[in-house]
């Protein structure tokens, strides 16, 4: 069997909306994911949300850089690469982010997975009567800290 890091990578390079299937190979039927907007639980449900995810994804790609596997635990920091006419008119944006993914059970498969982003650079600020507000409020913020 590969190494849980080796496993983690392959699931979220190959993941999309025409292959969900992995969702059953990688999670755990009881497994909990939480990212920024959810947190849910089972693999129906994991499914589910990937699915309505990738619905309007015409591109996803993720560059790994740092990462870590111990007994129990994979890191990942990623940047990822999304093109989808919902967010920036069509045009590739890239995300910066963080995965914990717990491995146990009885399968060893996913039993915790949780992914630290930023959102308000993910949708936010991409929409641009909020971004001028998020660019005030910033302002704002960085003179008070003097």
């Amino acid at each position: 069997m590969s190494s849980k890091l080796v496993r983690a990578k392959d699931a979220f390079h190959s993941l999309d909306k025409n292959n969900l299937d992995v969702v059953d190979d990688f999670y755990d039927k009881k497994a909990i994911f939480q990212d920024p907007i959810h947190k849910i639980q089972g693999t129906k449900a994991i499914r589910n949300y990937y699915k309505g995810l990738y619905n309007n994804v015409d591109s996803i790609r993720f560059e790994f850089k740092s990462t870590s596997e111990t007994k129990e635990f994979v890191t990942l920091e990623w940047t990822m690469y999304l093109r989808t006419p919902v967010i920036n008119f069509g045009k590739e944006i890239s995300l910066d982010g963080a995965s914990i993914i717990k491995f146990g059970g009885k399968e060893g498969k996913v039993i915790f997975h949780r992914d630290y982003f930023d959102l308000g650079e993910f949708v936010y600020e991409r929409i641009p009567v909020l971004k001028t507000v998020i660019k005030i409020i910033k302002s704002k913020m960085k003179g008070s800290s003097s």
